[in-house]
């Protein structure tokens, strides 16, 4: 939504500093009464998919009206769109919270992927059902394909942006990086979705670890061979 803002010159800098007019009262609910239109569609749509999701569906969840789903999204890849942008920016702020380390190796790396992954799942459960599904629906969904390949995009690039310093002389190919991503999501997903069940966060660490340590070698040789 637009904002109005003041500009104040400050006459003894010259300075333009910026004022935000606070939300009015009715930018105030439109903002909740959209705020609940995304929960309840990612609610819907990491229970059932997005292809099988409906409309209907994510107002009776969210107990609105159909008319007031329509002021605030076209259909439904409108609003999983958005999620799906919202879930990358998510995840890329876990993949950009690895330090700085002039000693890290390229298995020090992707072991932060499945860090980050794995961080991004625990906290962010439905968003990373709906990412990684929506890889899927991207081949399935034409119109849905514009508005949702930009975010994977930028996700594939941070993931290939903190490879290449570790690759040498070696081009990153795009195909092994889209292959990657597919590969740490599916181990994170299969092996914590099950794991979660009946377990606790520190016996999950604990009997991950061999089974983690062989698949980071195999992506390290993955991507150097």
């Amino acid at each position: 939504m637009d904002i109005e803002v003041q500009k104040r010159t400050n006459s003894t800098d010259n300075q333009v500093s910026v004022e935000e007019t606070p939300p009015s009262r009715t930018e105030k609910r439109a903002a909740k009464t959209r705020n609940k239109l995304l929960n309840a569609a990612l609610a819907v749509f990491s229970e059932l998919g997005v292809d099988a999701a409906t409309i209907d569906l994510i107002t009776e969840r969210a107990d609105l009206g159909k008319g007031t789903f329509y002021r605030h999204f076209s259909d439904k890849y409108d609003i999983a769109g958005e999620l799906v942008e919202q879930a990358i920016d998510h995840l890329v702020g876990r993949l950009r919270e690895m330090e700085d380390d002039p000693m890290a190796s390229l298995e020090d790396v992707l072991e932060h992927f499945l860090n980050a992954h794995y961080a991004f799942f625990r906290h962010h459960q439905d968003e990373f059902v709906l990412l990684f599904q929506g890889r899927l629906l991207l081949k399935l969904e034409r119109q849905s394909t514009e508005r949702m390949e930009a975010p994977f995009a930028q996700y594939l690039e941070e993931i290939e942006a903190q490879l290449t310093p570790y690759l040498g002389e070696r081009k990153v190919d795009l195909v092994r990086v889209r292959r990657l991503a597919c590969a740490v999501a599916g181990f994170v997903f299969g092996f914590f979705s099950f794991a979660m069940i009946g377990m606790e966060p520190e016996d999950i660490a604990t009997s991950i670890k061999p089974l983690r340590q062989s698949f980071v070698k195999s992506l390290s040789l993955f991507l150097t061979q």
